[in-house]
This record gives structure tokens, sequence and C-alpha cells, in this order.
């Protein structure tokens, strides 16, 4: 399997916002580092919009936390993720209370393994998802990440 570059997961994906309006703001700002890096197109950002409108909250995966995605043609140009961090909780479809948006592109199945991996070591425990909540500025939140992805490579 293709390995996936240690530092994927940097300062400028990740993005630590107060509140927003809803849920497609929500969306839409979570997206815009890997648009600015020409990881994704625009559509791509309506692909994920237009599947939540149509399929409800089913990307809410745990408790707090929803991954946005699409499919890779709808407009996927490489493979990345990127982060929306809220101070406030947003309603996304029936779930009430969505701190951690995690927007996600791939543009191959290979790749797109790997990053569900790495993703899943962030949130797969509530303490996770409390402690990456409870961090108050990126490089705190990245280095947390890092030490939580090094965990399950080692188990």
């Amino acid at each position: 399997m293709k390995e996936i570059k240690q530092h994927y997961l940097c300062e400028k994906h990740l993005t630590f916002q107060s509140k927003v309006a809803n849920w497609e703001e929500a969306v839409k700002l979570a997206a815009e580092p890997l648009l600015q890096e020409r990881i994704i197109e625009e559509k791509y950002i309506q692909a994920m919009i237009k599947n939540v409108r149509e399929m409800g909250s089913y990307m809410v995966l745990v408790p707090r936390v929803a991954m946005p995605h699409a499919r890779p043609e709808a407009g996927a140009l490489g493979t990345g993720f990127s982060i929306l961090k809220l101070a406030e909780p947003i309603s996304f479809g029936d779930a009430k209370e969505v701190y951690l948006i995690i927007c996600l592109a791939t543009d191959n199945n290979e790749a797109h393994l790997a990053m569900l991996q790495k993703i899943s070591a962030l949130i797969d425990e509530e303490e996770k998802v409390d402690a990456l909540l409870e961090t108050s500025t990126k490089a705190a939140f990245i280095k947390l990440a890092e030490k939580f992805i090094k965990e399950e490579e080692e188990f």
C-alpha cells in the first residue's frame, strides 16, 4: 500500500472557528484548504453538500464528528483531508452537536483506505475526540493527532 506522507495534517489544513451559521457553511469552510491547494475542485464541495441533503446525517461518523465526502469523480484531484474545529456546535442533519468536520478527498482506493485509517485513529474513542476538542492551538491539535495516529500504527 502506498504510504501517506507523515505530515499530511498541517496547520494550513486545520481551521479553528468559533461558530458558523449552518452545516453547509461548515462544509465549505472545512473544504477550503483542499480547494486552495487544488486537491479538490469547487464541484466537489457542491457534491458533498448534495450528498448530505440527499442522504441525511450518515456522515456523522461518531458523536460530535462529521466527515463529508463525495465520489472521486465529483472533483477530487488528489488525496488529502482538512479539519474544521468549532467552539460552538452545529446541527448536522439529525445530529445536534457536531464540533469537528473532517473533509476527505481521495482520487484512488488505496489512498482512500490509508486516509480512513489515519482519521479513524483520531476519532475511534470518545476520549480522543474530547482531547482534540480541548486543544486551543493548531500546533497542539496536530501534535495530539499525530500521537493518536502513531499509537494506532504501533498497536
